[in-house]
């Protein structure tokens, strides 16, 4: 099993600043999680990234799809991924599109920070890992787990802002439940899309048309005026 941390929320200490900025590494985050040693799972870590999940790039996200392959061609039985929610939908979107193997692969983050009473991280976290390294989750795409439900990649969305239950699957439900550390499935998808990999980063050129009511929109200045002119 590996954990990939690419910092977020889950991964925040307090800055002197009197913010909070994702220094936590992949090994600190895996040490900080109550019963994860007793668990039997052998857990290996790779610190990847430490940047809020709205400052990932799309060089980003390859490098970690090449390195999840790596992983996974070396034997790895399972995947786990931290990162800021912002992005948890668009990142596990772009891996389950990736990546076509059977092998687990799972998402994760947290609403509240570590520096906050009543943390998600390592809740979510071994719940994750959990799930990454159990069979029933094979064969399932990538998925996200949050405030253990388990998600597809394909159906899930971040609904609110501030709820720990901010990730839902509005089209079909979550796939399953991690109960008293066991993952339950109990929804499978039917099918799967995957890309290949040739030609998927590539550049185009995308038509941008504003439309308002009563108004017009000068291009030159950026403004938009409402009503007659």
């Amino acid at each position: 099993m590996t954990v990939f941390g690419l910092g977020g929320t889950i991964a925040m200490t307090a800055s002197e600043g009197g913010g909070v900025v994702p220094a936590l590494s992949a090994d600190q985050l895996v040490a900080a999680v109550p019963g994860l040693a007793d668990s039997g799972i052998t857990v290996e870590v790779q610190d990847f990234r430490r940047v809020p999940g709205a400052s990932l790039t799309f060089d980003d996200l390859e490098e970690l799809i090449e390195a999840i392959r790596r992983c996974l061609a070396d034997g790895v039985d399972g995947v786990v991924v931290t990162q800021g929610t912002d992005t948890i939908e668009e990142t596990a979107y772009l891996l389950d599109l990736s990546l076509g193997r059977s092998e687990p692969v799972v998402v994760t983050g947290a609403m509240r920070n570590p520096t906050l009473a009543g943390a998600d991280g390592p809740a979510n976290l071994l719940a994750a890992v959990q799930v990454a390294a159990s069979i029933p989750a094979r064969d399932l795409g990538v998925l996200v787990v949050f405030a253990d439900e388990i998600h597809a990649a394909s159906r899930v969305r971040k609904t609110h802002s501030t709820s720990g239950f901010t990730f839902q699957s509005p089209t079909g439900g979550p796939l399953g439940y991690v109960v008293e550390g066991r993952p339950r499935i109990v929804n499978r998808p039917e099918a799967r899309i995957t890309l290949p990999a040739a030609g998927r980063w590539r550049t185009v050129e995308v038509g941008l048309v504003r439309v308002l009511a009563g108004g017009r929109w000068e291009s030159s200045s950026g403004k938009a005026t409402i009503g007659s002119a």
